[in-house]
């Protein structure tokens, strides 16, 4: 007796989320690298934090396929950018990837809950509540960093603990 696959349908789905989530774990990375290089060093650590966190949403969609016996092709990745040209420049990209995968999650839960995977949905779940959180952050990142001048070093570095504490 072998024991049931998850449908490739579902497969499909998730896996471009897979790879969402391992580009966003290279971009914070990046990120990450660049802040604490410029002497933005609790932003480097917030982003850091950020980069272990899409890492481990990225374990967890692939645990899940392991889980339901599909070994995943895991995708093939894109350098990440790895030049900045300011905190503003990097909240503003991460906003849109963190958007970006918020509807990617919405679309997918859709397309599976069409398609009757209820347990599938309901994992999904956790990841629609996580990007809803995270667009929540970016979006009051960017409020608090409007009206600012933010090419002035030493006001971001006076924001960084507000921004990234």
């Amino acid at each position: 007796m072998k024991p049931n696959k998850l449908d490739q349908a579902i497969v499909n789905l998730l896996l471009p989320r897979l790879k969402d989530e391992l580009t966003a774990f290279y971009f914070y990375r990046a990120v990450a690298n660049w802040c604490k290089e410029v002497g933005f060093l609790k932003a480097g650590a917030f982003f850091h934090g950020e980069s272990e966190d899409e890492n481990g949403h990225a374990k967890g969609i692939e645990n899940y396929l392991v889980d339901w016996n599909v070994i995943p092709n895991l995708p093939p990745l894109s350098v990440p950018e790895l030049t900045f040209t300011s905190i503003l420049d990097v909240v503003e990209k991460a906003y849109e990837i963190e958007y970006a995968l918020y509807e990617a999650y919405e679309e997918t839960s859709a397309e599976i809950f069409k398609l009757g995977d209820i347990c599938t949905f309901d994992f999904l779940q956790t990841y629609r509540g996580i990007q809803t959180k995270s667009v929540a952050e970016y979006s009051d990142k960017l409020n608090i960093l409007e009206g600012t001048n933010t090419d002035s070093k030493f006001e971001m570095l006076m924001l960084e603990e507000t921004l990234f504490g």
